[in-house]
């Protein structure tokens, strides 16, 4: 009975996943009007990370010093208005403030076409609302703008402060609402994405026995080096077992064991990365996602598979992070991660890339450092469980030790209710030791 309403459950989020995702390559109109009826009332932005990318920072450029001193002096006390006299310097300003909510750009640009430089923008400033300044009023001009700009609006030369300064408020209030959907529709996924790992666990426990904590340390990771796209980092981490749960578990057992394998069954573990990047490229938005999974294996200093892959930087930055993680996960001990976990890598210090290694060193290992102050272990049966407690051991059932739920992973009030069921019917090993969070009220009663 269990397993058929986990089955169901599992087709369920499954469905749900899917749909949420495709929401992500919909115009942006569609996607808020497929999402308003169904969560806009129910998911709450304000905490979202990416309501930080709301930006009131606009630029201006144009060779025409008399255009960008007009916009400077007339509405520089209302807006925040940086200028540029080239598309050069424009770049230049927005490599260094990656914020920047409106650009405003002139037709004719010394040595480019302004068009093209608002196009360029567009996969490094999504959000950022491109309005284009012209005397040229032919349709053709309007026509490039559009289509292949993607622009919101374009002004003619000359325009009159009043038109100068509604095209910049629309600009900001679009993008507004594109950081706003898209803080919406990344939130929204990764809690599907979240509920069908777990979900997925149940199914492979061994293979997604590492996502919980990779996760944790990826979030706190991609924070400390400024990640532009920290979600897909989050969702790399979160499908990076996903490989494994493809391949049948006698293989993943004779494989981690150092056990000889046939060439059949070589050949199967050989094209697990291939299989996950070809089934993640089927959803859209999750094409980077897919080759960060591809790569993950693959050594700083050309080592790994695949065997023809990138060298060095050119290796994907989520890539290169997934390695070092996955490494330090393996390396470190049940009680979590220390020193000896680092040092263990430092035996294969080439595989890795120097620079990260350092930060995620220093990262990762401060965090533990402050966590020792304010956690305790605790030793507990399952009814003692408390949301937020982070296993230290594996759950396993009492009879056939089978893996119910790994080590690292954070409880939750739906996975404690499922461990009570689990008890119920098949019987859990128990006491069972977590870390807790020690409350101010646990130290004073203490």
């Amino acid at each position: 009975m269990l397993k058929m309403e986990t089955k169901k459950s599992f087709i369920s989020n499954c469905s749900l996943f899917l749909s949420y995702v495709r929401l992500l390559a919909l115009p942006s109109k569609s996607r808020i009007t497929h999402l308003e009826s169904d969560i806009l009332a129910g998911v709450d932005t304000k905490g979202s990370s990416m309501m930080q990318d709301v930006s009131n920072q606009i630029l201006v450029v144009d060779g025409d010093v008399k255009v960008t001193s007009s916009f400077q002096n007339l509405l520089g006390q209302k807006y925040k208005i940086a200028t540029a006299s080239s598309s050069i310097e424009a770049s230049l300003f927005l490599e260094a403030n990656h914020n920047v909510g409106v650009i405003v750009a002139a037709l004719n640009l010394p040595g480019v076409d302004g068009i093209e430089f608002l196009r360029s923008l567009i996969d490094s400033h999504p959000a950022a609302s491109r309005i284009l300044l012209t005397n040229d009023r032919t349709v053709e001009v309007a026509k490039r703008a559009v289509n292949d700009a993607n622009v919101l609006m374009y002004l003619n030369k000359p325009c009159t402060v009043d038109e100068m300064e509604a095209a910049i408020r629309n600009g900001l209030t679009h993008n507004t609402r594109l950081v706003r959907e898209r803080a919406l529709l990344e939130k929204t996924l990764a809690g599907t994405v979240k509920i069908l790992i777990e979900t997925l666990s149940l199914f492979h426990a061994d293979a997604f026995r590492k996502t919980a904590v990779l996760r944790q340390w990826a979030l706190q990771v991609g924070k400390a080096i400024g990640v532009k796209r920290a979600w897909e980092l989050e969702m790399a981490m979160m499908f990076s077992p996903l490989g494994e749960a493809l391949l049948p578990k006698d293989i993943l057992s004779r494989y981690r064991s150092a056990r000889s394998l046939t060439d059949q069954q070589r050949e199967m573990l050989s094209r697990a990365p291939e299989q996950t990047r070809d089934l993640l490229r089927n959803i859209p938005q999750f094409e980077r996602i897919a080759d960060v999974l591809y790569y993950a294996n693959r050594g700083y200093d050309g080592s790994g598979f695949p065997a023809d892959g990138p060298v060095g930087k050119d290796i994907p930055l989520h890539s290169r992070i997934l390695k070092i993680l996955t490494d330090l996960w393996y390396a470190s001990p049940d009680s979590g991660l220390d020193l000896a976990a680092f040092e263990a890598l430092s035996i294969n210090r080439k595989q890795y890339d120097p620079k990260l290694l350092e930060i995620v060193r220093a990262t990762l290992l401060a965090d533990e450092l402050n966590k020792s102050k304010s956690v305790k272990t605790v030793s507990c049966h399952i009814r003692a469980l408390h949301p937020g407690d982070v296993l230290i051991d594996d759950i396993l059932t009492d009879g056939a030790h089978e893996l119910v739920l790994s080590r690292g992973h954070q409880l939750t009030n739906t996975t404690i209710k499922r461990l009570w069921q689990f008890d119920r019917l098949s019987g859990l090993r128990q006491p069972i030791r977590v870390r807790r969070v020690e409350r101010e009220a646990d130290s004073i009663v203490a």
